[in-house]
């Protein structure tokens, strides 16, 4: 069996973390999100993958060594199914670049012309799916509310459906949307609608992106890596992954993940976080619910808000909009190769951009 994975998109809700790289790069517990993918679909049987690719290409084109590629101009999950077109000669499975699952593929692989679906609470982010007796009505893209069934990106499909992908017109979100392909291609031929069962996250945020490394997070306990070095004085509050060639002095991790190469010196504290590859808190840090890019220095006593005066939801800057990321306890966000001063303090929900330089001594209340 064949899949196509979905991976061209620009990632824009996730800047700054997608600044650099592609969605499909990001590391969930020091493993490329992709590579959780990959490895998924191949313990179900699926022999030939192809990926299709566009933002920062050339960073996935590298990591994905023997895989076929397909170049796609990022206009839409329709465009980019298309875009794979000549590789789609038999039934095939479709995943969306930015989903993660953690749950049986089965019923899917088994289940022709399908398209899964997730239960969530409130379906106003997602394209919620309206079924009956288990066959598909309709998926309305980011427009209904309340509780129900939404979209999980993960479909059985035949090559039939490239006949439906090419009269698709773009949607009022200017994209060329999948789903409105697979509602034409339902009308016709009829889809079934398979329920997951499992931990399943669409990636859209940075706030999912810390969810998901605390969900794969939860099942390590303890693990470090090769030649790193943790002092006795140290204090692991599992779980907690430590990278290779990690160096951790007289500091606390608690439910945390550290990449390759970083440093966590006197007393500097890191909760519920990701520090990427070559990060460093060394000295007085404290870095709470927070995302920390690679090759990022933060200056002696940095510390990083998690939380709000008002006890309030933190907020946060996606795009034009200010959304609430449903989280009592969240910090900030830093892209790669951000530095900070000595002093410097950073409030809830702030998005730093990659390669930002924030003097001391500075309170860093707004996106910089």
């Amino acid at each position: 069996m064949k899949a196509v994975i979905l991976a061209a998109g620009r990632g824009e809700r996730l800047r700054p973390l997608t600044d650099t790289r592609p969605k499909p790069l990001l590391p969930v517990c020091n493993r490329a999100l992709i590579d959780y993918q990959l490895l998924a679909l191949k313990r179900y049987g699926v022999d030939e993958i192809a990926v299709v690719v566009g933002h920062h290409e050339h960073l996935l084109r590298a990591h994905l060594k023997g895989y076929r590629c397909f170049k796609d101009t990022c206009t839409g999950t329709a465009s980019a199914l298309h875009a794979a077109r000549s590789f789609l000669d038999e039934d095939f499975l479709v995943v969306y670049g930015d989903v993660f699952y953690d749950g049986s593929l089965e019923e899917v692989v088994s289940t022709g012309d399908s398209v899964a679906v997730c239960e969530v609470k409130d379906v106003s982010a997602f394209g919620a799916v309206r079924s009956e007796n288990g066959r598909l009505i309709d998926i309305v893209e980011k427009g209904a509310s309340g509780s129900g069934s939404i979209n999980a990106g993960i479909y059985h499909l035949s090559p039939e459906i490239i006949d439906y992908v090419v009269s698709t017109e773009k949607s009022e979100r200017g994209e060329f949307e999948l789903t409105d392909s697979l509602v034409a291609y339902n009308r016709e031929r009829g889809v079934s609608v398979v329920l997951l069962n499992g931990y399943w996250n669409d990636v859209g945020h940075p706030w999912d992106y810390l969810d998901v490394n605390m969900h794969v997070l939860s099942k390590m306990g303890l693990s470090i890596g090769e030649d790193s070095h943790v002092w006795k004085s140290a204090t692991l509050r599992k779980p907690v992954l430590i990278g290779d060639g990690c160096t951790v002095k007289s500091a606390v991790i608690e439910s945390s993940v550290l990449g390759n190469g970083c440093t966590v010196g006197e007393f500097s504290i890191v909760k519920r976080s990701v520090v990427m590859d070559n990060s460093n808190a060394p000295h007085l840090n404290y870095v709470a619910d927070s995302v920390i890019g690679q090759r990022c220095n933060l200056g002696a006593g940095t510390k990083i808000a998690n939380l709000r005066f008002d006890d309030a939801n933190v907020k946060m800057q996606i795009k034009d909009k200010v959304v609430d990321t449903g989280r009592r306890k969240l910090g900030a966000v830093l892209g790669d190769d951000v530095k900070t001063g000595i002093n410097v303090c950073i409030y809830p929900g702030v998005k730093v951009r990659s390669g930002a330089h924030v003097p001391t001594p500075n309170a860093i209340m707004r996106d910089v």
